[in-house]
């Protein structure tokens, strides 16, 4: 209604001012004054013609080149209107809507008599996330600036843009590291379906094992001997406490997760933030996919701090898993709870990430010498150290 009023308004406006440079004319007569109301009225008449110019005769379109993207990355997009009309247009701005940030949003063109309108936008280091795109504007206006008409185009598109990711140097997260062989806490497993030989039975043998023919014929308790397997599982608990090296945490872990799965590991998840996503442990690339989509959409919303919610969650303990966290923020209380806690599974590795030119803290580095007294492991990461994380933890 108020949109009519405001129309009309505009209207009368120019029929006034007709009538003003008409009036002009008549009474101070010659040839400027005839000329200044005779240039009036095509301005006036397209003006007239804008007002009425029905917008609902354009058909939008827009087109990616995909769905989904990895950080940093550039989006390709088409927008296309289609016109019924060949009406003139002295100009056409198009505001393309999205969460995304960029100076492309707004385009101001001069199309004339075209029908068919195509733009292409390309947005270069498009960010992690999940990334909408809502309605398109369309507006239109005179060259006296009297009339203005402006339609939304409903074109909603959810954009997923996964994170960045390095290819690590692999090597299982076993027992050697820069200082020399250590013993590993991973938990050993025997293949039952594997017998390498014999021995004398030891306490806390299974009676299964017990191999009766080599016991007749020695008159002594024999036990089958298994091929021992080492548990290559990992559990990785992803910090998301808001930080400044959030992003760089986020895309060490996709190169982990990425870098394990390939050379045939295990891995369970743990992220918690405003929400709570555990992911039990599992591989393959469907497996990959499915965190790869979470860390597309995971923000550092946690309200709580990391040793509150390892200490809570007794669960990530239990496994035969190596425990990897990354954080950007290595504390006191991270530190005394693994150690607390740290017993129960196997090797328990801290990867403390930062950006380039964040510095560590000397109390970082402190801290991570109690640690190592705790047999827990700290690695300190700077992005251009992701590939080769994987070959050792640096003692400093």
């Amino acid at each position: 209604m108020k949109e009519k009023i405001k129309t009309w308004g505009k209207l009368i406006l120019l029929v006034i001012f007709l009538l003003l440079t008409f009036s002009y004319a008549m009474f101070q007569g010659g040839f400027v004054s005839w000329f200044l109301f005779y240039s009036f009225i095509p301005f006036a008449l397209y003006a007239l013609c804008v007002a009425l110019y029905p917008l609902g005769d354009m058909k939008v379109e827009r087109v990616f080149n995909r769905d989904t993207y990895t950080a940093g990355e550039h989006l390709e997009m088409t927008i296309t209107i289609e016109r019924k009309f060949s009406f003139p247009l002295f100009f056409l701005i198009i505001k393309n809507t999205s969460s995304l940030s960029t100076e492309n949003g707004k385009q101001i063109i001069f199309p004339g008599f075209k029908k068919h309108i195509r733009l292409e936008y390309s947005m270069p280091n498009v960010p992690r996330g999940e990334h909408h795109f809502d309605k398109i504007y369309i507006k239109i206006g005179d060259p006296i600036g009297l009339f203005e008409k402006e339609k939304s185009f409903s074109l909603e598109k959810t954009i997923l843009v996964y994170p960045a990711y390095t290819d690590i140097i692999y090597r299982s997260i076993e027992s050697r590291y820069e200082q020399g062989a250590t013993a590993s806490q991973i938990k050993i497993q025997n293949d039952t379906t594997m017998v390498t030989g014999i021995r004398n039975y030891e306490p806390g043998d299974r009676f299964t094992w017990i191999d009766w023919k080599a016991t007749a014929r020695m008159n002594e308790m024999q036990t089958k001997e298994f091929e021992e397997r080492q548990s290559n599982d990992l559990t990785i608990i992803l910090d998301r406490s808001p930080s400044s090296s959030f992003e760089a945490s986020v895309k060490f872990a996709a190169s982990l997760i990425r870098t394990v799965i390939r050379h045939g590991g295990q891995i369970g998840f743990y992220s918690i933030g405003g929400d709570q996503s555990i992911f039990p442990i599992r591989g393959g690339d469907e497996y990959q996919q499915q965190l790869f989509h979470h860390l597309a959409k995971v923000k550092a919303d946690s309200r709580v701090s990391m040793s509150t919610i390892l200490d809570g969650e007794i669960a990530f303990y239990q496994q035969a898993a190596s425990l990897i966290i990354i954080t950007s923020n290595l504390s006191k209380s991270l530190i005394q709870t693994l150690r607390k806690h740290g017993r129960r599974t196997g090797t328990v590795i801290i990867f403390v990430v930062k950006i380039t030119n964040e510095a560590f803290q000397n109390e970082e580095y402190h801290l991570s010498t109690e640690a190592s007294r705790y047999g827990l492991f700290v690695h300190f990461l700077h992005e251009e150290d992701f590939r080769s994380a994987l070959t050792g933890v640096k003692h400093r």
